[in-house]
């Protein structure tokens, strides 16, 4: 099971690869929380019409929303008060389920790699797509360019997507 996070699936929806998680992790059933799909339709309503894409994945099927059951409520309420609502479940699921998740948030990274909780974040997600021969090297570095433009940020680590 994979469990996505908001910032995850918003930056592969902006930049039009969304279909790429699921190529890169076939055979594995896609998953949000309750608060993710909650945060991506606010943000829909916000104009954020991108994010339609994952509203569109739901609908068919190919990610599930999974409300958490008692205990992993439980578990989501022990989690840093500094995580999210989002994130928060999630990792709960995670917990409960032994599901990897996928993250961007540092703090919840830091987190589940302290906790033996599978996490990917974007640099190694963007990583993985090469060295399983998803796409290309070179579509990667195109990809990279693409988020850097339409999320307005720069990657302080893109040698770390790249490094052989």
């Amino acid at each position: 099971m994979i469990v996505c996070d908001t910032n995850i699936l918003s930056t592969f929806a902006r930049v039009g690869i969304l279909d790429l998680l699921f190529k890169l992790f076939p055979n594995h059933e896609f998953v949000i929380p309750p608060a993710v799909y909650k945060e991506i339709n606010e943000a829909i309503q916000r104009g954020m019409l991108f994010l339609e894409t994952v509203q569109t994945q739901v609908d068919s099927g190919q990610i599930c929303v999974l409300a958490l059951t008692s205990e992993e409520e439980v578990v989501r309420k022990s989690l840093p008060r500094s995580f999210g609502l989002g994130e928060a479940e999630g990792v709960a699921i995670c917990i409960r389920q032994d599901a990897v998740f996928l993250s961007n948030d540092k703090r919840v990274r830091n987190y589940c790699q302290e906790h033996g909780i599978a996490v990917y974040d974007l640099i190694r997600l963007l990583r993985a797509l090469w060295e399983n021969k998803i796409v290309s090297r070179h579509k990667v570095h195109k990809i990279v360019n693409n988020i850097e433009r339409l999320e307005e940020v720069v990657f302080k680590n893109k040698k770390d997507i790249f490094k052989d």
